[in-house]
């Protein structure tokens, strides 16, 4: 074996060696989720089985509006959670709910400590600091330790202009590994206990090096063949021609994965993806024959990852809801109503030829806006933001004839592929209080957790929605679902706090809420909120920890993330600790 040889070696040692330690630090938790029963059978097959009673109103979109508040019964109130001082929606009620609590009389060690935040603060404050956008210090180390590794093997007593063909070995010992990483049935993934979307970020830097690395060992041998005067006669040879074939290959793999081109042309990306990566796997073998040993393994996970895609797949039928207030189409499919846990999403095509010339191929990710095993099935709520969403929306606005006549909305024929993501090993019911926070459509990532939370009859005492709307009137088409959720007969407090964050004027129609449910102008106060929901859980008894769940746009999860990091010590260390979970839109 020579020295390019061992060194690859090695390295791929090392990378899985790095991943077999995230395998075995996921263990615990592992072990804690499946250890459940009832864990085995959730989150990997969609399915249809015998719904249980209902717990919750069936949806209605034609139902008459609740009646408006009159003008002098506003009360001028601020509860300083809101980053607006304006007057608050009435409840029926007072609500107040926080809790006085003697900081001197909190433990200065934990009851419980699921979460390195409650062992480890300082080290999680450090390692938890976003660098950049939604890179964490951890995750740049993590990358910094694979550039290490990458950089060493390919420059170790080597010059790429000397000895280009060090560059291009290292490059093809990586193709494994980005194919791994790209594939939704993750191995990587499933290992580590993440879903595929939190490794995207390893797989575009795995495809950056292969990139860089490819054109850096052409230009080497361009740069040799040049000064030896035998550049025309090599470019002749066949297996130069499959080495540039590949080299083009990744060239557009590259350009056409670049943000922008990503959000201008979704079906130039992915269809540049797929005619590529299939052409370099046969050009790559045909350049050297010692990529095949890795080609091989990279179609292996390709292939399995189709076939379980297959498998995962349902061909229905779905019906279209339209909601205004929200600008969301609701897609409700009747036949499929387990499988699936709370924070999972689907991949959705709409076989119809509505959709436009190329809308029917697109495929797009949603999470499940409702627990499983209920009469009304799975439900999404797919938020108008671009050119499909939006032919979506149109569709769903198309009336139809059904048994009581004309009514909003329409059956179409759909194809579903999932469940994918969610919450990993996490178990949710395992914490003594909740907080989730959301944003517009994120609010199906809590739709889906809470009930089950409720119905599941487990240890979680203080559950806090904190959802961030930008108009008031949002809150109407799910207010009979939300109502529901805090007014359960249960041990566990439900609370939804509702911001909408483009106020301009305190004079709007309002109705009254029940209580538990409050409506405030502006952007919430995190912080404050989420020291309320601590407060609360300890008040109650809790001290198995804190889950934060967060769904919406990147700058919210930023911002939760902040939060989080800079939450009272002392009170993260009395309830038992602070999970951070977050399901981002735009990956």
């Amino acid at each position: 074996m020579g020295l390019d040889d061992n060194l690859v070696y090695h390295a791929d040692i090392l990378i899985f060696g790095i991943i077999l330690i995230f395998t075995l630090a996921s263990l615990p938790r592992a072990y804690a989720r499946l250890s459940r029963r009832s864990e085995w059978s959730q989150g990997h097959f969609l399915r249809s089985i015998t719904p249980l009673p209902a717990t919750t109103p069936r949806f209605n979109p034609t139902r008459p509006p609740l009646p408006p508040v009159e003008p002098e019964s506003f009360v001028d109130l601020d509860h300083g959670n809101s980053s607006t001082a304006c007057a608050p929606l009435p409840s029926e009620h007072q609500n107040s709910l926080m809790h006085v609590v003697n900081e001197k009389a909190l433990p200065k060690h934990p009851n419980h400590g699921p979460d390195v935040s409650s062992i480890w603060h300082h080290a999680a404050f450090v390692l938890d600091y976003r660098v950049h956008e939604n890179y964490s210090v951890n995750q740049v180390l993590l990358i910094l330790v694979y550039i290490i590794i990458i950089f060493y093997v390919s420059f170790y007593q080597s010059d790429p202009f000397t000895d280009p063909h060090r560059a291009g070995f290292v490059i093809a010992s990586q193709i494994p590994f980005v194919y791994a990483l790209a594939t939704k049935n993750n191995i990587i993934g499933m290992m580590v206990g993440v879903g595929y979307e939190k490794l995207n970020f390893l797989h575009r830097l795995v495809g950056k090096v292969m990139v860089i690395g490819a054109n850096v060992h052409f230009i080497g041998y361009v740069y040799k063949w040049s000064l030896a005067g035998d550049i025309y006669s090599k470019l002749a040879e066949d297996y130069v021609r499959w080495g540039i074939v590949a080299l083009v290959c990744l060239d557009i793999l590259g350009f056409c994965s670049t943000e922008y081109v990503r959000s201008k042309s979704y079906n130039l990306f992915i269809t540049s993806h797929v005619a590529s990566l299939i052409i370099f796997l046969f050009a790559a073998c045909y350049h050297e024959p010692t990529c095949v040993p890795y080609v091989a393994a990279a179609c292996v996970f390709y292939i399995l990852d189709h076939v379980v895609r297959a498998i995962k797949t349902r061909i229905t039928t779905a019906k279209l809801q339209p909601l205004p207030e929200l600008g969301i189409t609701r897609v409700e499919v009747p036949s499929i109503n387990a499988g699936w846990r709370a924070g999972q999403h689907v991949r959705l095509r709409v076989l119809s030829s509505s959709m436009g010339w190329w809308g029917w191929s697109e495929v797009h990710p949603f999470t499940i806006a409702n627990v499983a095993e209920t009469s009304e099935g799975m439900v999404l709520m797919c938020k108008k933001t671009g050119h499909w969403t939006g032919s979506l929306f149109s569709m769903a606005q198309t009336a139809s004839y059904g048994e009581t006549g004309k009514e909003v909305g329409r059956d179409v024929r759909v194809m579903v592929e999932g469940p994918y993501g969610g919450v990993g090993h996490t178990v949710m019911s395992s914490y003594s209080g909740a907080v989730f926070t959301v944003g517009g459509s994120g609010i199906s990532f809590a739709l889906s957790a809470v009930p089950d939370l409720i119905q599941a009859a487990t240890g979680v005492k203080v559950i806090d929605i904190i959802w961030s709307v930008q108009d008031p009137s949002s809150l109407t088409p799910l207010l009979p679902l939300l109502t529901n959720l805090v007014q359960q007969n249960s041990s566990t407090r439900v609370n939804v706090h509702v911001y909408y964050t483009r106020a301009i004027s305190t004079s709007f129609h309002r109705t009254y809420l029940p209580q538990g449910i409050t409506i405030l102008p502006g952007r919430p106060k995190l912080g404050k909120l989420l020291d309320q929901a601590i407060t609360n859980t300890i008040s109650a008894g809790g001290s198995n920890g804190v889950f934060v769940g967060v769904c919406g746009p990147l700058s919210l999860a930023n911002s939760m993330a902040r939060v989080v990091r800079y939450s009272d010590v002392r009170l993260c260390t009395a309830v038992g600790g602070v999970k951070l979970h977050e399901e981002t839109f735009g990956w």
